[in-house]
């Protein structure tokens, strides 16, 4: 449990690092160079085709030879959209800023030359930061144009950290004045250029709660669109039906205009901002834009795969662990590319991050966490067992864990031995014995216990066992002792009768786990049938010494009774009392022994006053004053009163005995408490010589008496303070016995006081 119980915190520790460690990943956007360069190779294989309507015109090195450096004067444009107004394309989108004033002729004519198409757009951009605190200053066409044209549109750009162009948004918004609040939005200029041509917004536009949310941009081949140089176009090298009803981009191609950027295409070279704009037309056309999933199910699908991992670790084996992580990179890759085709971009860096993470860490904090358990138990048994030789020197250098597996293998081997060892000794043990789980099933019988019971004894139920051993007549008590969840105790266990008419005792003990726990029951039944034969010899002897040995002494009492007062007589007589006290005193010692305690509820002071009251003739013959004085108010104990009478009466008599005439005997009963506990204390004190010193130490002893100083009648037997210190006892009581500083013994006796009747529930 232990084990279990670390990696249990070790496994929790390596999930929460995992999933904070992915989520921050996802988050900071902390693999998108990984993601990125994977979402290349995989555009690869499934480019869009390039739409025949889409014509760039190009500003290339052709027509750059042809018309001189950049830039060109705005009529040479303005002659540009003359030719193309004749040609009547289906729009233009004129991909040079003219947001700085030139030659305020050639602008005008520009302008006029701009009327004339009738779906013409422009760009604008924005200067960050904006002046006077605004987030942005917009940049729009001058106005001769802006107010010429059909409409603008942004045309930024949107660099990965890698600054390749993956990503384009269909439009930009924010606060241009910081005093006005209201919000403009600009569509981009390939959608104002595609509602134009179609008449609406693009699905694109309309699907997007954002409008300015980045879509991933499929690229086609580079060269895919068809192209014409800027020169041809205005010398009329291009004829006018090849320019009819097409969607005309103009724009910079040529390497020294600048406005060429890094586009996700294999061959790693740049692309013009114009054929960039052509890219993303065509894709708004086809709505084929891809769209990368949101930061909430980018984390949910990327820990997925760790978990999976995570929980596997409990159930598989380390092969199966190793193969699954595997299937797991493979089908996070597949599964991204599979989602690519549908057009959702399912980044998998975090989660094959999370899995190499994972891996390793859980594989390190498992063998470490086990090393250290391994560690700390065969340390434990090391000590617990110094004695036996079990560790064995390892092979040869090796690593720890490879020692401690070592070390361990030799341990089981010793555990083993020991098992084998423990089977041996309780298989050829001299009496019955059986083993039973919590479900009653017999799980071990030794040899006698297998005695009469075929191969299956295993997980034979525990009634029919018994119905195997015990006698019909007593099947029902040994059952019932059975059936009670008790302790063991000193008398925890039951005699029957076999179906041999052989005599056994049951004892029945738990079998626990090294936690405490319960796990079953051993069963033992010892042979004691000469036990129990001896045992009726000696209710025979005490039938004898209680019937047949008093009946002639009582007899001989009853004879002298009214006869002369003799010396012989009562000589006769001391001897007869003599006799049947000691009789009495041996019969009740051997009874005490042999029988459990049934008490009951007792009011101590009249049983003492009761005792006193007996012997009141005894003393009187002598002149001895016997009190009792009672300061318990009420004291109850928990008792057996006819062994407690005789007990007090035996005391109270040996006071007489070794009193000299005429003297007091006093009897006090108080409440005491001891280590909190209460007691009720009886204390007996006479006015004789004291008991001799030699005798102080074994005065309880059998046959311990000194009748040198008794005055009475009868001599003491040596069986009567005895049977005091073992009827004491019996009650959980105790007995002492001094010499009072005045002269005379005294005899002190403990006895728990009875639990109050809500305590006793």
């Amino acid at each position: 449990m232990k084990l279990r119980r670390r990696l249990g915190i070790e496994w929790a520790g390596v999930a929460l690092a995992a999933s904070l460690i992915v989520t921050a990943l996802i988050y900071w956007n902390s693999l998108s160079g990984f993601d990125n360069l994977l979402y290349d190779q995989l555009s690869e294989y499934d480019r869009p085709e390039a739409s025949e309507e889409i014509l760039i015109v190009a500003v290339d090195e052709d027509s750059l030879a042809a018309f001189g450096k950049w830039p060109w004067p705005r009529d040479r444009h303005a002659n540009l959209f003359n030719i193309l107004a004749d040609a009547k394309p289906k729009a233009i989108a004129f991909d040079i800023l003219l947001s700085e004033p030139g030659d305020t002729d050639e602008d005008q004519l520009m302008a006029q030359a701009a009327r004339q198409n009738d779906n013409l757009f422009l760009p604008l951009h924005f200067v960050f930061p904006g002046s006077n605190g605004a987030d942005f200053d917009v940049k729009e066409p001058i106005t001769p144009l802006k107010e010429a044209v059909t409409g603008i549109g942004h045309v930024n750009l949107l660099f990965d950290r890698d600054s390749v162009v993956r990503r384009t948004s269909l439009c930009f918004g924010g606060i241009t004045d910081p005093a006005d609040s209201a919000k403009t939005v600009w569509p981009h200029l390939m959608e104002q250029v595609y509602r134009s041509v179609s008449g609406g917004r693009s699905s694109a536009f309309d699907s997007l709660e954002n409008c300015q949310k980045p879509l991933l941009m499929p690229y086609a081949n580079r060269g895919a669109f068809s192209q014409v140089p800027y020169a041809a176009v205005v010398n009329g090298e291009i004829p006018a039906a090849f320019l009819n009803d097409k969607i005309i981009l103009i724009g910079a191609t040529a390497q020294g205009l600048g406005d060429q950027h890094p586009a996700p295409l294999g061959d790693g070279g740049t692309v013009a901002g114009v054929e960039i704009m052509a890219n993303m037309l065509n894709d708004i056309m086809a709505d084929n834009f891809i769209a990368p999933v949101s930061t909430g199910t980018q984390i949910l699908l990327s820990l997925i795969p760790t978990w999976i991992l995570l929980i596997g670790f409990w159930r598989w084996r380390p092969r199966t662990t190793i193969f699954v992580s595997i299937g797991l990179v493979a089908v996070i890759l597949v599964a991204s590319a599979v989602l690519l085709s549908f057009q959702i971009w399912f980044a998998p860096g975090a989660a094959l991050v999370g899995l190499g993470l994972v891996y390793p860490v859980w594989g390190w904090r498992r063998l470490q966490a086990t090393s250290d358990f391994m560690g700390g138990e065969l340390k434990n048994y090391r000590s617990e067992t110094p004695d036996i030789p079990v560790l064995q020197s390892s092979l040869g250098p090796v690593d720890l864990v490879t020692e401690q597996a070592e070390e361990l293998a030799h341990a089981i081997k010793h555990v083993r031995d020991l098992r084998r060892f423990i089977t041996d000794a309780l298989t050829n043990l001299p009496d019955p014995m059986f083993i039973t789980d919590l479900d009653g099933k017999v799980k071990f019988v030794n040899k006698l216990a297998q005695t009469g019971v075929e191969d299956g004894a295993q997980d034979l139920a525990l009634d029919d066992m018994l119905d195997r051993f015990v006698a019909p007549e007593d099947l029902g008590d040994v059952k019932n002792y059975l059936a009670l969840d008790q302790q063991a105790r000193e008398h925890d266990y039951i005699d029957f009768t076999s179906l041999n008419d052989e005599v056994f005792a049951m004892r029945r003990a738990r079998v626990l786990s090294n936690e405490g726990e319960l796990r079953g029951h051993i069963h033992y039944l010892a042979d004691i049938t000469e036990v129990a034969n001896a045992a009726q010899e000696r209710e025979e002897v005490l039938q004898l010494l209680s019937h047949d040995m008093r009946s002639p002494q009582a007899a001989i009492l009853a004879l002298l009774d009214g006869q002369d007062a003799t010396d012989d007589n009562k000589r006769i007589e001391s001897h007869a009392r003599r006799t049947l006290a000691l009789a009495d005193n041996f019969v009740g010692l051997a009874r005490i022994k042999s029988s459990e305690f049934s008490g009951e509820d007792i009011l101590l002071s009249d049983l003492v006053i009761e005792a006193n009251d007996s012997l009141w003739p005894l003393a009187k013959q002598r002149g001895i004053k016997s009190t009792v004085d009672d300061q318990t108010d009420g004291a109850f104990i928990v008792g057996e009163p006819s062994s407690l009478y005789r007990s007090f009466a035996n005391l109270i008599d040996n006071a007489i005995k070794y009193s000299p005439d005429s003297s007091h005997i006093s009897i006090l009963l108080r409440n005491i408490s001891l280590d909190k506990q209460p007691f009720v204390s009886v204390t007996i004190t006479d006015q004789g010589n004291g008991i001799a010193e030699d005798m102080l130490g074994n005065l309880f002893e059998r046959f311990a008496s000194n009748d040198a100083d008794s005055k009475g009648v009868v001599k003491g037997t040596g069986l009567g303070l005895n049977f005091v210190a073992a009827v004491i006892e019996r009650h959980g009581g105790t007995i002492r016995a001094e010499n009072v500083r005045e002269g005379g013994a005294q005899f002190t006796i403990l006895l728990p006081l009875a639990p109050e009747p809500a305590d006793a529930d």
